[in-house]
């Protein structure tokens, strides 16, 4: 099973962060609003086919937070249509906190490849790192989604100040 860590650098601080990871990350296993359909994706370059396009699959994604951390969330997804013929994933989605309100999301775990030996060639040798280049996609995709979150939740906040002072 190959072993994935990757990172991505948040704009905003750990706590808020996470917060709004765990409510993206329920949305995607709820199916819910705009992450209905939610898919892992890679572009049909990283195929080796003319780049004019992208191959998307949607998952069926489990996320609960670590009873050790409220940081830490363990994940696992599958092919949401033909799970065998797809790598799975388990791992964890944790903040760390970074710079001064900053933080990184970092992705670890592992993921098997579909139809044992045949999908281990398939992953290796005939379209290397597909299945690493949809989990780069997906972590910046939910860094993006956290990011928002949190920043939208500061301008309401600031809004609200800023009218409840000028209005009293």
């Amino acid at each position: 099973m190959p072993e994935i860590r990757l990172t991505r650098t948040l704009k905003v601080p750990a706590e808020p962060a996470a917060e709004a990871l765990g409510e993206v990350l329920n949305a995607i296993a709820d199916q819910e609003g705009p992450w209905r359909g939610f898919a892992l994706h890679v572009g049909l370059g990283d195929l080796r086919l003319p780049d004019v396009g992208y191959v998307s699959v949607p998952i069926h994604l489990t996320a609960e937070r670590d009873p050790q951390s409220k940081l830490v969330f363990n994940i696992a997804f599958t092919s949401r249509n033909l799970a065998a013929a797809f790598p799975g994933f388990a791992g964890q989605l944790a903040l760390e906190e970074a710079g001064m309100g900053e933080s990184t999301l970092v992705l670890r775990g592992s993921y098997e490849p579909p139809m044992q030996l045949f999908g281990r060639l398939f992953d290796s040798a005939l379209v290397p790192r597909v299945a690493q280049r949809s989990l780069e996609n997906f972590i910046e995709e939910i860094g993006a989604a956290c990011e928002a979150r949190v920043n939208q939740r500061e301008a309401d906040f600031v809004r609200y100040r800023y009218y409840t002072q000028v209005l009293r």
